[in-house]
């Protein structure tokens, strides 16, 4: 006969982070819940714990997704700056995408995985241009900052509105993005070479 089935069999993580999304796609992050999350995947809410400790780590977890799969790395034979172009612009599609993701990023916690896999991925074209690794890694916390704050601008109806009657979203978003790689460019410029 065997032993009862344990509730939530066959759940895992990545199934609770692709109802997270599913729930937060159709509802908003406002609707995510242990309860909601729980009746999306048909299970009690007890069974979520085996997986995921609590709200904070389940945002983290689905940033983190986003981020794995939008830091594709470029091509190597594209030079620094177009692979910087490249993975940024990778990632604000990937988190437009999906709704309220400006919300969750910034209050989500970096998981062990987006510290040492994906945030080094993240700044690996900054390195070859000389500029030592500290500065790279603030250039690349910087950029960050500016993708984050891109995000939440175009997902807040008022702000997204005030910011296309004056500009088209995309050619802000180029200009800025441009603003940080040349700014990147000139201090590497600068930067002694060893």
């Amino acid at each position: 006969m065997g032993l009862p089935r344990r509730e939530g069999a066959g759940l895992d993580v990545d199934r609770i982070v692709e109802a997270a999304w599913n729930l937060v796609d159709r509802e908003g992050v406002g609707a995510l819940s242990t309860r909601a999350l729980a009746a999306e995947l048909n299970v009690k809410s007890p069974a979520l714990y085996w997986h995921v400790r609590n709200k904070q780590e389940l945002l983290s977890l689905m940033v983190e997704r986003v981020l794995g799969e939008a830091i594709e790395t470029p091509p190597d034979n594209l030079d620094w700056k177009e692979r910087i172009r490249s993975m940024v612009r990778e990632q604000r599609r990937a988190f437009l995408a999906h709704r309220d993701t400006g919300l969750i990023l910034s209050i989500a916690p970096p998981t062990e995985r987006l510290r040492t896999e994906i945030f080094p991925r993240f700044i690996a074209p900054l390195l070859p241009t000389g500029i030592p690794e500290k500065q790279a890694i603030a250039a690349g916390g910087a950029l960050a900052s500016f993708l984050l704050g891109w995000i939440i601008y175009e997902q807040h109806e008022e702000a997204r509105a005030f910011m296309t009657a004056a500009n088209d979203a995309d050619d802000a978003f180029e200009f800025g993005l441009e603003a940080f790689i040349s700014g990147i460019e000139t201090i590497a410029e600068s930067t002694p070479k060893a």
